[in-house]
């Protein structure tokens, strides 16, 4: 797929919307169409901003799931969901040594060892939601996170029937943009960039979602990548998030480097009809050299351009540390994660095998070893 007249668009794919399926027309009347959402999962890491999700919990009739870091956030949590009596779980994700989880071989890939917490702590939150997701025997879920807006029942039923037939529905987060810090300043640029459904406003067909989130940024995209290949994804809509400075922080372009070349990378693939094993040594070694290319197109554009020169400092700086963070990622380490991901689906999809069904929400938290607030 083209990326979209910019001269970017030569190293860098502007759009993934060809990937995702159109939903119009594709649910027929009947029962599998009238498939109802079963939980809302919310990772959050800001417990005083869930009245969104609460709403939605209370207008759908569904269970809300709450999964916070800290015992203190999910104090604070469970005091504000304190209206909501039933199908409601608060509780806090601790380190992967306390909790029920399979031991993933990307947690242990040296690229790991520089990866901020937060990319961490989102990929195994997600995970515990699908694990209780199963044990619960629940059919469809949402990923929800606690900075999305604009959110109705109405939307979310829609999204829900579409289950029936795809994989996974998401909505693009089109104010503010959901995007990584390097594909910003391409916009800021004047780049076509697009924005792809992603974990913050997602619903999955539990019973279809075999793959873990891997703990990395863009865990999102490596968790929807098999049914991105299946052309099993589709978009049902544009959600709101809060807005964000993204050129605020340099050290963020830079956490985010690693997970944007493999995502970006591997879903290159995708368009050009390859598959992970085509994912060689030699293809990382192109996708890199692509990549710094990219991040001097940028770069050079943004050098030209006269307003909003604040921002366009910003920017320039954020570049400088992602092109920093780029230049110590080789593509042995590529190569590396990749197997190591594919292995840890291998495993991931061994575990839910041998999940039992409990179908209650407190006993999936107690066997998971969570513990629920009361």
């Amino acid at each position: 797929m083209g990326a979209g007249g910019s001269q970017g668009g030569a190293f860098h794919i502007e759009s993934h919307a060809a990937l995702l399926q159109q939903p119009e027309g594709t649910v027929t009347a009947g029962p599998a169409s009238r498939r109802h959402l079963d939980a809302i999962v919310v990772p959050t890491i800001r417990p005083w901003s869930l009245g969104p999700a609460i709403a939605l919990a209370s207008d759908t009739g569904c269970a809300l799931v709450v999964l916070c870091t800290t015992p203190a956030q999910a104090a604070q949590a469970k005091q504000e969901c304190g209206t909501l009596a039933d199908d409601l779980l608060v509780t806090y994700v601790p380190p992967f040594d306390e909790v029920d989880l399979p031991a993933f071989l990307t947690a242990e890939h040296p690229e790991r060892d520089v990866a901020p917490s937060c990319h961490v702590d989102i990929a195994r939150k997600r995970n515990v939601g699908l694990l209780l997701a199963r044990l619960c025997d629940w059919r469809t879920i949402m990923f929800l996170d606690d900075d999305i807006r604009d959110v109705t029942a109405s939307a979310i039923s829609r999204a829900a029937a579409l289950t029936a037939r795809f994989q996974a529905v998401g909505f693009k987060i089109g104010h503010y943009p959901d995007n990584s810090v390097v594909c910003h300043a391409h916009r800021l640029a004047g780049g076509r960039q697009d924005v792809f459904p992603g974990g913050s406003a997602l619903l999955v067909d539990v019973t279809r979602s075999d793959t873990p989130f891997p703990p990395i940024y863009n865990e999102d995209w490596l968790f929807l990548f098999d049914a991105a290949q299946r052309r099993c994804i589709a978009a049902s809509g544009t959600l709101a998030q809060l807005e964000y400075r993204p050129f605020a922080q340099p050290s963020r372009a830079a956490s985010e480097e690693f997970g944007d070349v493999i995502a970006e990378g591997l879903y290159r693939l995708l368009h050009e009809g390859g598959t992970v094993a085509d994912a060689t040594r030699r293809y990382w070694r192109s996708a890199l050299d692509q990549r710094f290319r990219l991040i001097d197109h940028i770069a050079d554009q943004l050098l030209i351009r006269e307003q909003d020169a604040p921002a366009i400092g910003a920017a320039l700086m954020s570049l400088a540390a992602a092109r920093k963070r780029l230049a110590t990622i080789t593509e042995l380490a590529c190569l590396s994660f990749v197997r190591a991901w594919r292995t840890d689906v291998d495993n991931w999809r061994e575990k839910l095998a041998l999940l039992p069904v409990l179908a209650d929400l407190a006993d999936a938290a107690k066997y998971l070893g969570l513990r629920a607030l009361r």
